[in-house]
């Protein structure tokens, strides 16, 4: 028998872990678009089966699945938000592709476009270390190897060279993010040339 939306939904908040379904319940309650969910109702939410019905209920089959992938995106669970999207065929409503950035007119990823601009200019790359960690980019052997350089620009290059070639476009989509959190200046500025 074929699996129905609620059953792919329930999977993957199986698979979300207790910290990640904490996250996308948090954000359930704080969405801004109609339909909303009230807090009470998501606080009685025990597990994955009361989730994925509350997900059918407030948004019917065809709303919760781009709902959910929304949510996922946003507490950086990429990876089961496109499990979802390629089980069952559907998006979200309007995923913005953050790989160029919003202006680029080009089709190269912002990191490659600015790599020598980063190399020289980023100075907290401990604090994108930690989201690149968190975010399972790299790994604590990475980590401690490029926290051990002793300057910025060869923890850049360190960084560059090493796991974010070796992610690919995810890497990148992540390092990039990252250096929207912590470098918010410096992304905007390279962004707008």
């Amino acid at each position: 028998m074929a699996k129905s939306i609620k059953d792919h939904l329930q999977d993957i908040f199986d698979d979300l872990g207790a910290g990640d379904q904490r996250k996308f319940k948090s954000k359930l309650c704080d969405r801004k678009t109609e339909p909303r969910v009230r807090r009470a109702a998501v606080e009685k939410v025990e597990d994955s089966i009361d989730l994925a019905n509350l997900m059918v209920t407030t948004f019917t089959e065809n709303g919760a699945v781009p709902v959910t992938i929304e949510i996922l995106q946003a507490i950086g669970c990429n990876e089961p938000a496109q499990e979802l999207i390629n089980n069952t065929g559907q998006s979200a409503p309007h995923v913005p592709s953050p790989a160029p950035g919003p202006s680029a007119p080009s089709t190269e990823h912002f990191i490659d476009r600015n790599r020598a601009k980063l190399i020289s200019r980023v100075n907290n790359v401990d604090g994108i270390l930690d989201e690149l960690l968190q975010m399972k980019i790299i790994t604590d052997e990475n980590y401690e190897t490029i926290h051990a350089e002793n300057t910025s620009q060869k923890k850049m290059r360190k960084l560059l060279m090493g796991p974010i070639k070796s992610a690919g476009t995810r890497g990148k989509d992540v390092l990039y993010k990252a250096l929207k959190d912590v470098e918010p200046c410096l992304t905007e500025e390279l962004e707008s040339q």
